[in-house]
């Protein structure tokens, strides 16, 4: 089944057209891509894995929407856990196109093109924040499947290789784009109380919305900066950007990470605070 979106999950058309458009454009590089780089794949794995090890529902034998797939690493942790088949949903045919183990279908978030009850899970792995309305998507997750579990980013976390990366971008010209500006600030993705209550709101029992420390792999300055560049609000700058000019704002961002990471973690890998919203 693939289907063209049918309305705006993000806000106006403009801005999801344009955030398509930019995960379209990051999707090769997403688990590394031909640099042998760790992209953003690699932090968003584990990840995955602690979301479908907190699925409200036993995942053996289960047909499961992946909601907001991208390149599927939650659908494949599903798979391993015994998920019976994973349907894998995305408004970004490029992420799609680099999934394997799901059925992609190109959909929209908040117009699914599912019958109601189709799934025993929802995954949504950091998905509502790409949302205008993150009630629109919870609901929409409710008439299609029997049970979410749902990820965002803590309310304020965020890491220093993270802060230093970013400050070295914008002095090569770095912005984010609209969609970005529009969605990131203030997200209500990450906030548990506004998770927990609409999730309620759409029909969904048993809420539960708790915050998770997940430890991943990537520890060194260039593993950090990979997967800050592979993140889909960068790609409008990296187009902007000669090859001598990418490699000089990575060589830039790789000497800040170091420096802000001497001494204030330890060289340990990256933890990542994590909210989870269960319900069924």
């Amino acid at each position: 089944m693939v289907g063209d979106p049918i309305r705006s999950g993000g806000g106006t058309t403009e801005l999801t057209t344009a955030l398509r458009a930019d995960y379209d454009a990051v999707a090769a590089d997403w688990a590394g891509g031909p640099t042998g780089r760790s992209g953003p794949g690699s932090m968003y794995e584990p990840l995955a894995r602690s979301l479908v090890a907190a699925a409200p529902v036993p995942l053996a034998g289960r047909l499961v929407l992946d909601l907001g797939a991208g390149t599927g690493v939650a659908g494949r942790a599903a798979l391993a856990a015994g998920a019976r088949r994973v349907v894998g949903a995305d408004l970004s045919e490029g992420m799609l196109r680099r999934g394997r183990g799901e059925t992609p279908v190109l959909a929209d978030a908040v117009a699914l093109p599912f019958r109601d009850g189709a799934f025993d899970l929802v995954l949504a792995a950091f998905c509502l924040n790409h949302l205008g309305r993150v009630e629109d998507g919870l609901a929409e997750a409710r008439r299609v499947g029997a049970a979410i579990a749902a990820s965002a980013f803590a309310p304020g976390w965020t890491h220093p290789a993270k802060d230093a990366a970013d400050g070295a971008f914008r002095s090569f010209g770095y912005q984010p784009p609209g969609w970005y500006a529009v969605l990131a600030p203030g997200s209500r993705a990450g906030d548990p109380e506004v998770l927990a209550g609409s999730a309620a709101a759409a029909g969904f029992t048993r809420v539960q919305a708790r915050t998770l420390s997940v430890p991943t792999s990537l520890a060194t300055p260039a593993e950090l900066v990979a997967w800050r560049l592979g993140m889909a609000h960068y790609a409008p700058f990296l187009r902007s950007l000669d090859p001598a000019g990418r490699a000089a704002a990575r060589r830039a961002a790789q000497r800040a990470v170091a420096a802000s990471i001497d001494g204030t973690t330890g060289g340990g890998p990256l933890v990542v605070e994590m909210v989870v919203l269960t319900a069924s």
